[in-house]
């Protein structure tokens, strides 16, 4: 090549450079964090990218783009290390829906799946990547070929479509069993903890072993199980303002000393943004953060999870969720098509309404068998009302004289909570008639001995006890702060929290008359909460999930 054919290249390249580095800073002017570029990734003209709210597209470090080339992104595309695209490649997470004859295409809206290009692949010229595209980390792809589905490391695809696996291949089997930190705040018998046990006692930790962080200093009622089944438990400093600094920095310490924990599940609401961020950092590959509630009302607290909640969805690699209106709360509405739905799953079976039980734990309990039981299982927190609840009891304790309140549940507050709820009820008359029964490791049973579960929370994400209650058989009275898709066999009543007492007591008692409990599992079961499906899908979601993010590593 002439001297100036050469003069005429660098130039050319610089440019190419430049006008790329211009397209970065303008791309990240208008999606912000939505779309990453990795150090070193350029592109060539009439490169395009762009990405919905809602939506995310990751690019790794050191990756080529030629001319021509689109990205297009409703859900999310993420494409590893070092991957070169031929001219003219385009990759679309969505297709348009076309089969209801009543409406235009255009009016169909769309489907949406992720997309995963893995570390070091090369994408032929116009080639086309489709959603649920998953091509494994050393992949070809030919020339003009359409993806659309999982492609195995080290592979090359021909236009043909016939795949032919390279002979010098390396080994890149996941090392069993896969390693998953628990983020939670302590593991007593709250709803998330219940929950996340429920998946351990399921799953073989032979394939998925889980240990726990906490941030209490107390030995909590699950701690004994969690070592019985093979964890560990590791203890943090609280999660209060004044200790956010060392958390981050013993946290940080900790992450490079046990670098085996390739899966982060945080059970820590708003308050995983110090985690994952730290974790991200440190490179841990699958982030996961889990709504659980739906908080409301306004205090100093808020501005902070206001803070936290907007920064938390940029550090973590999965949104999961127990229902919508949670995941809305935590991560925003704009994040939706990230959310991942884990259902508060049970030993559906376990929870089964036995007559003879329900009398056995009436005796064990001193209850006459005539007595019409109110149960509650609950931690001793604001959020679940206590205090309404009592007036509410109190209501229908003047209807029927016979009624008692059976108050399960622990919690930090569980002391100053309960002491106030004895000298309320001292003072109505209703000592002998509420029953603090502690934290139990028997709900199944005392669930039994109910006629009627009463869950007048403040607010809920998609409490276990309501799916354990009507597992049960139960006939459930909740409020409108609990989200109505909790329920899941038609025996809930719905009141709002403006009621007064006396109207909750009427309408509990009205749910209560005349039920006749029956066997409920084929709809729990039915309804997705049945744990045994449920595990094996959190199992298979861990390992394909770290699967795929080996795969965008160098």
């Amino acid at each position: 090549m002439q001297k100036g054919g050469i003069k005429e290249m660098i130039w050319l390249k610089l440019w190419y450079r430049f006008a790329a580095l211009l397209k970065k800073g303008v791309y990240k002017l208008v999606f912000g964090s939505r779309i990453h570029f990795g150090r070193k990734t350029t592109f060539r003209s009439g490169f395009h990218a762009a990405c919905e709210e809602g939506g995310h597209i990751q690019i790794g470090a050191r990756c080529f783009f030629n001319h021509g080339c689109s990205l297009s992104a409703l859900y999310g595309i993420r494409i590893g290390h070092d991957a070169i695209f031929g001219e003219n490649v385009k990759v679309y997470d969505h297709n348009h829906r076309f089969r209801n004859p009543k409406k235009t295409i255009k009016e169909q809206g769309y489907t949406a799946a992720p997309i995963v290009i893995g570390a070091n692949c090369w994408i032929g010229s116009n080639a086309v990547i489709l959603k649920g595209a998953n091509i494994g980390k050393g992949c070809v792809i030919g020339a003009g070929c359409v993806v659309k589905e999982r492609i195995p490391p080290y592979t090359i695809l021909s236009a043909d479509g016939v795949q032919k696996l390279r002979e010098d291949a390396p080994k890149t089997a996941l090392q069993k069993p896969v390693r998953v930190l628990v983020l939670d705040t302590v593991m007593d018998r709250g709803g998330a903890e219940t929950m996340i046990m429920n998946y351990m006692r399921h799953i073989s930790p032979a394939r998925i072993r889980f240990d726990f962080m906490v941030n209490r200093e107390y030995r909590a009622a699950y701690e004994d199980e969690i070592e019985s089944l093979g964890g560990t438990v590791y203890r943090m400093c609280p999660m209060y303002p004044q200790y956010f600094c060392r958390y981050k920095r013993v946290l940080r310490m900790f992450l490079r000393e046990h670098p085996e924990y390739r899966v982060i599940h945080s059970n820590l609401e708003e308050r995983s943004y110090f985690a994952l961020k730290e974790a991200k950092k440190l490179g841990v590959p699958v982030r996961i953060s889990h709504s659980h509630n739906v908080p409301r009302g306004f205090g100093l607290k808020t501005l902070f999870r206001w803070y936290f909640r907007m920064r938390l969805p940029r550090y973590n690699t999965h949104l999961f969720t127990c229902g919508e209106e949670a995941g809305d709360w935590l991560y925003g509405k704009r994040n939706r098509r990230r959310f991942v739905m884990m259902n508060n799953a049970i030993d559906a079976r376990a929870y089964t309404y036995e007559p003879k039980i329900a009398a056995e734990m009436r005796r064990a309990l001193s209850i006459p068998e005539a007595a019409f039981v109110v149960g509650h299982v609950g931690r001793f927190f604001p959020q679940k009302n206590h205090t309404f609840l009592l007036d509410i009891f109190a209501q229908i304790h003047k209807l029927r004289p016979d009624a008692v309140l059976l108050l399960a549940g622990g919690g930090e507050q569980d002391d100053a909570l309960k002491n106030k709820m004895r000298e309320k009820a001292g003072s109505l008359g209703l000592a002998e008639s509420v029953r603090f029964l502690g934290v139990r490791d028997d709900v199944a049973r005392l669930l039994q001995a109910f006629d009627v579960f009463l869950l007048p929370s403040l607010y809920e994400g998609f409490p276990v006890t309501m799916v354990e209650a009507q597992a049960a058989g139960l006939p459930c009275v909740i409020s409108d702060g609990v989200p109505p898709q909790c329920d899941l066999t038609g025996n809930v009543t719905v009141i709002p929290l403006s009621a007064p007492p006396e109207e909750w007591a009427r309408r509990t008692l009205q749910a209560a008359d005349g039920f006749c409990r029956a066997d409920t599992y084929e709809k729990i079961a039915e309804a997705g909460f049945d744990i045994c499906k449920n595990a094996d899908w959190l199992a298979d979601f861990y390992e394909s999930a770290l699967a795929d993010a080996v795969q965008l590593d160098e």
